[in-house]
């Protein structure tokens, strides 16, 4: 499994459409083959941070993704979006589980 974690600061002026945009990106993701999550998340304690959280469940998933017209139109969103750099980090996961039980 891969998990992608991260998070972004957007400009203020830019807030909505990426909010939009994050919104639209996730739920066609979720629909692709091996999307195991997708979640585009606002942070609580600072609107202007998103949060993405995906989990797939391979790396030729994954990359099928970044191919997609969809991902091209939200990378193109952000780009123009953020404040800054962006935090994200790819974990390869060998097992999950429930935390507790």
């Amino acid at each position: 499994m891969i998990v992608i974690a991260g998070s972004a600061r957007l400009l203020a002026s830019e807030v909505e459409e990426a909010r939009r945009a994050g919104s639209v990106m996730a739920a066609t993701s979720r629909e692709e083959p091996g999307c195991l999550d997708y979640r585009f998340a606002v942070d609580i304690d600072d609107p202007l941070v998103v949060r993405i959280f995906e989990q797939w469940a391979s790396a030729e998933a994954l990359d099928a993704h970044f191919a997609t017209p969809h991902f091209q139109a939200f990378a193109d969103v952000v780009l123009r979006s953020v404040d800054g750099a962006t935090e994200f980090t790819r974990f390869e996961v060998a097992s999950a589980g429930p935390l507790f039980g």
